[in-house]
């Protein structure tokens, strides 16, 4: 899934990240675990699951964990498991904030991802009646 923003720029509005690596199999963060960043998935693949549900697929430039930080105090909807070796850049949740109002882009970015996500589950429940 694209994007739409610049990890390049990214970076010069946040300063460096954390860097998160993940073994295959490992969690990143789990349902209902309490939200205090998000991730741009800089390599390897992960999956968004809610018990043996698998709702998405993450790759190289996917995010994910920007709901629980737009709730603020969010807890996590589901739970992220790496299915191979990965490597995320972190975000704390000042640093997302500080993206939304600096890069309109990827406002936008995170907007379509959500819209995107929103979508998907709407499918799957009319699939599922």
């Amino acid at each position: 899934m694209a994007q739409g923003f610049n990890l390049t720029e990214v970076q010069e509005v946040c300063g460096s990240a954390d860097i998160v690596s993940l073994s295959p199999g490992e969690f990143l963060f789990q349902e209902g675990d309490p939200a205090h960043a998000f991730y741009i998935v800089k390599s390897g693949v992960l999956r968004i699951v809610s018990g043996s549900t698998v709702y998405e697929t993450l790759r190289a430039g996917g995010i994910v964990g920007e709901m629980a930080i737009v709730e603020e105090k969010g807890r996590r909807s589901a739970s992220v498991i790496a299915g191979t070796h990965a490597e995320l850049l972190e975000f704390d949740a000042p640093k997302f904030l500080s993206l939304v109002a600096q890069t309109p882009e990827f406002s936008l970015a995170v907007m379509r991802v959500m819209a995107q996500r929103l979508r998907v589950m709407n499918q799957r429940r009319r699939t599922d009646r």
